[in-house]
């Protein structure tokens, strides 16, 4: 892995007669686990086998982050999979029930029940209305505010 910066920078003028401010901030961020050339020479200098010893554990900390990102990659997988299994069964079921109440409006049509025909017919539709208008609509996430 390489070293990694985030820079920022700021500039405020205040003031009628040009009176300012310059702000500049570097960050790095090194997620290699060797150290740097200079430093593994000065380390041999101490130990001629503590560079063997942090190549060794550099190396087995670079397959620990390949084993835990691996893992990641899995657990993601799975829950695509269970949230694709879920709303096909979803679906499923949905279109069943909706089958159901038609098939039981049109028997009920079939004994001369009307009334019973129209509620049903009515609900069913009403249902496949509002699956459609609210179809994909996500929901708000709940925050945890309290009041004091």
């Amino acid at each position: 892995m390489a070293k990694q910066q985030l820079r920022q920078c700021e500039t405020q003028v205040q003031g009628t007669n040009g009176i300012g401010k310059q702000l500049e901030q570097t960050y790095t961020v090194d997620d290699s686990c060797l150290p740097s050339a200079v430093e593994l020479e000065a380390y041999q200098r101490i130990d001629t086998r503590i560079v063997d010893y942090l190549l060794d554990s550099s190396t087995k900390e670079q397959n620990h982050r390949h084993n835990m990102d691996a893992s990641k990659l899995r657990i993601i997988r799975k829950a695509d999979a269970r949230s694709g299994r879920m709303n096909f069964y979803g679906m499923l079921f949905a279109f069943l029930s909706i089958f159901v109440m038609m098939a039981v409006a049109a028997f009920s049509l079939y004994l001369n029940r009307p009334w019973f025909a129209a509620f049903i017919g009515g609900t069913a539709l009403v249902t496949v209305v509002s699956i459609f208008v609210k179809g994909n609509e996500e929901k708000p996430t709940k925050t945890n505010t309290s009041k004091k």
